[in-house]
C-alpha cells in the first residue's frame, strides 16, 4: 500500500439524507436507502439511476440484495417489501410484523428471507410471499444466516444468542453469557463459529457446533454495535459508542486466540459502519465526525483520512474494483478513487434542486439539471471538476444527451431550449418559440431530431444541426406530460393533461393517429419493448393499450378506483404493472385480458 493516495470520483447527490447503502454481489448495482423512505438503484457502470423504488414511509433501516443480485428486501417499519431489481418492481409487501423489522437476512441460494422484531423471528418464501416459521418468545436484534444456509443464528435483547434449524424449526443452541443486549450476530465464513456483540461492552465468539464461548473480547468502554468478520475469517472487526462514552475505536481481534490486534483510534465521534477489503488487507470505517477511513489490516495503521462529507458518514463499502464508497446525512454518496497520485478536487455541486439526471450514452458523463438554472456535466471516470452549463434565466426541467454524444439538449422555464457541445460546453444554439415553460425535450434515436414539449401545449421538432424548427405539431389544448420517438424515430408520441394522445410523423410532422378515450388527464404512458404498443394511464382510473400502427384502441383495463400515476411493461411485453394514488398495484397479462395480481400495502 505504500505510495497510494485516494482521490475522490464524482459524487452522487439526493434531495434527502442517504442512511445506508448496499451493492449487488456482481457488483453491478448499487441501492441506497433515503431518509424519506426511498431506495435509488444505480448502475455502477454509468451511474445511472435505474429505478426509484417508492412505498417506505419512513428512513430505511434495511437494505438487503438477494445471492443472485436480481432482488432486494428493505424495511423501515413494520413492512418487509420485495423488489424486483430488473423490473423495478414490488414483488412482495409483507405485514407480518406487529413492530418495527430490526434485521432481515437472505438464504445463502436466495430462496428464503429471515425477518426479526420485538420478540418474533419469521422466515418468508421469497417466491409466494408466504410465512413458513415463527419463532416467538423473546426479543430479537438481529438474525444472519450460517454459509450453508441451513442455520441462522439470532442475537437478542434478553442477552442470548440463539442457533436455529431451518428445515426442523428447532432450536439448536441457546448460547448464555452476554449481560446486555445483543445487536449484532456474524457467521464466520467458514460456519462453525459465530461471533456476537453486546451492550456489554463485550464482543464473544462462539463454537456453534458444541454450543461453547470460545473467545470474551473485551477492551471497548461502551457497547459494542457491531461486529464483522475478516473475508478469511482470521480477524472479527468490532466498533463501540453511544451518545454517553467517547470509545470512538474500531478494534481487530485474532479469532483463534481471542487478543486484540490493533485498537485503531483517530475518529473523534461515533463509528457508524466497519468493513473490510475483498482481500482483507484493508479495513474502512464510517463516522459521524463526518469522515471515512482506511485502515491496514495488518498493521493497523491508518493510511488515510477521507473527508468531504459535510455530515454524518453512516455507511462505507469496497467496490470489487480498488474504490470506496461513503454515504452521508449531507444527502450524498460518493466514490474514492483509490489509484496512485495526488488527491483530486472536490467537485462543487448544485445550490438548489435537481431536476433530472442523465448518463450518456457511452457512460463516460453525466448531466443533471437543477432550479438554479444550470446544466452541470460530470466526467464519472475521472472525477474532474464538472463543465457548468450557464445560460437559462429560469429552471431547467428538461434534460436528454444526443445518442451520437456530443450534445445535451436542456428545457427551461425561461421558455428556450438551448443545444450545448459536450465536449466543451459551449452553448451552441438557443432554440426559441414555446411561449410557457419547457418539461420535456428528446432525441431521436439518430439523434439528428429533437422534440421538446410543455405547457404551452405545443410539440416542436428541432433540427440539432441548425437549431431551426423543422415543425410545430399543435394539437393538444392542455400542458403535455410527456413525449418519446419509436425505436426507429419516425414517429412522435405525445400525451397530455387533455386526456388525449397523440401519435406524429417525425418527418412531416403530420398526425397520424389522435388517441382518445381517457376521461380525464393521461398521466403515463410506455412503448412496448417490441414498439408495435403504448400503454397508457390515466387519472379516470383506467389503463389502455394502443395499437401504434392503426391508432386502435386494443384494450381497455379496469380495476382501479382512483387516479393511475404510472405504468410499465414486463421485458417480454406480455405484462403490464400499473400503480394509482391509492397505493395499489395491479399486474395484467395482455393475452388473457386480465388482471393478474392486486398487490396492496402502499398507503398513497
Amino acid at each position: 500500500m505504500t505510495g497510494v493516495w485516494f482521490g475522490e470520483l464524482p459524487y452522487l447527490k439526493h434531495d434527502s439524507g442517504v442512511e445506508l447503502f448496499v451493492f449487488s454481489p456482481e457488483g453491478n448495482t448499487l441501492a441506497a436507502g433515503l431518509t424519506d423512505g426511498k431506495i435509488v438503484v444505480y448502475s455502477t457502470s454509468n451511474w445511472e439511476i435505474l429505478w426509484s423504488l417508492e412505498g417506505h414511509s419512513s428512513p430505511l433501516a434495511i437494505i438487503v440484495y438477494s445471492p443472485d443480485s436480481n432482488r432486494i428486501a428493505s424495511c423501515s417499519d413494520s413492512t418487509l417489501r420485495i423488489w424486483d431489481v430488473l423490473t423495478g418492481t414490488c414483488n412482495h409487501t409483507i405485514n407480518g410484523h406487529e413492530n418495527w423489522i430490526s434485521s432481515i437476512a437472505y438464504s445463502p441460494r436466495g430462496d428464503q428471507i429471515v425477518s426479526t422484531s420485538y420478540d418474533i423471528v419469521k422466515l418468508w418464501d421469497v417466491e409466494t410471499g408466504d410465512c413458513r416459521h415463527i419463532w416467538i418468545g423473546f426479543s430479537i436484534a438481529k438474525a444472519f444466516y450460517s454459509p450453508n444456509g441451513g442455520r441462522i443464528a439470532v442475537g437478542s435483547y434478553d442477552t442470548t444468542v440463539r442457533v436455529w434449524d431451518i428445515n426442523t424449526g428447532a432450536c439448536l443452541h441457546t448460547l448464555r453469557g452476554h449481560e446486555g443486549y445483543v445487536v449484532s450476530v456474524a457467521y464466520s465464513p467458514k460456519g462453525d463459529q459465530v461471533a456476537s456483540a453486546s451492550y456489554d461492552n463485550t464482543a464473544r465468539l462462539w463454537d456453534v457446533v458444541i454450543g461453547d464461548c470460545r473467545h470474551i473480547l473485551k477492551g471497548h468502554t461502551g457497547p459494542v454495535f457491531s461486529v464483522v468478520y475478516s473475508p478469511n475469517g482470521n480477524q472479527v472487526a468490532t466498533h463501540a459508542g453511544n451518545f454517553f462514552n467517547d470509545d470512538y475505536s474500531v478494534r481487530l481481534w485474532d479469532v483463534n486466540t481471542g487478543k486484540c490486534l490493533h485498537n485503531l483510534l483517530g475518529h473523534n465521534a461515533n463509528v457508524s459502519d466497519v468493513v473490510y477489503s475483498s482481500q482483507g488487507d484493508l479495513v474502512a470505517s464510517a463516522s459521524e465526525d463526518k469522515t471515512v477511513r482506511l485502515w491496514d489490516a495488518e498493521t493497523g495503521v491508518c493510511r488515510q483520512t477521507l473527508s468531504g462529507h459535510s455530515d454524518k458518514a453512516s455507511s462505507v463499502a469496497f467496490l470489487p474494483s480498488d474504490q470506496v464508497v461513503s454515504s452521508s446525512h449531507d444527502t450524498t454518496v460518493r466514490l474514492w478513487d483509490v489509484g496512485v497520485g495526488t488527491s483530486q478536487f472536490v467537485p462543487s455541486g448544485h445550490n438548489s434542486s435537481v431536476r433530472r439526471v442523465k448518463s450518456s450514452p457511452k457512460g463516460s458523463h453525466v448531466a443533471t439539471c437543477s432550479n438554479d438554472m444550470t446544466v452541470r456535466l460530470w466526467d464519472v471516470k475521472t472525477g474532474s471538476f464538472p463543465q457548468t452549463l450557464r445560460g437559462h434565466t429560469g429552471n431547467v426541467y428538461g434534460l436528454s444527451l444526443s445518442p451520437r454524444d456530443d450534445q445535451i439538449a436542456s428545457g427551461s422555464s425561461d421558455n428556450t431550449i438551448r443545444l450545448w457541445n459536450a465536449e466543451t460546453g459551449i452553448c451552441t444554439h438557443t432554440l426559441a418559440g414555446h411561449t410557457n415553460y419547457i418539461y420535456n425535450v428528446t432525441y431521436s434515436p439518430q439523434g439528428n431530431q429533437l422534440a421538446s414539449a410543455g405547457d404551452d401545449s405545443s410539440v416542436r421538432l428541432w433540427d440539432v444541426e441548425s437549431g431551426e424548427c423543422s415543425h410545430i405539431l399543435i394539437g393538444h389544448t392542455n400542458g403535455i406530460r410527456g413525449i418519446m420517438y419509436s425505436p426507429d424515430g419516425s414517429k412522435v408520441f405525445s400525451y397530455s393533461y387533455d386526456s388525449i394522445a397523440h401519435i406524429w410523423d417525425a418527418e412531416t410532422g403530420a398526425c397520424d393517429f389522435t388517441l382518445t378515450g381517457h376521461g380525464d388527464s393521461i398521466y403515463e404512458a410506455e412503448l412496448s419493448p417490441q414498439g408495435n404498443q403504448v400503454v397508457t394511464s390515466s387519472a379516470d382510473a383506467t389503463v389502455r393499450v394502443w395499437d401504434v400502427g392503426t391508432g386502435e384502441c386494443l384494450q381497455i383495463l379496469i380495476g382501479h378506483i382512483t387516479p393511475i400515476g404510472s405504468v410499465t411493461y414486463s421485458p417480454k411485453g406480455d405484462q403490464i404493472a400499473s400503480g394509482a394514488s391509492d397505493g395499489s398495484m395491479k399486474v395484467w397479462d395482455l393475452a388473457a385480458r386480465a388482471c393478474l395480481w392486486t398487490l396492496t400495502g402502499h398507503t398513497a
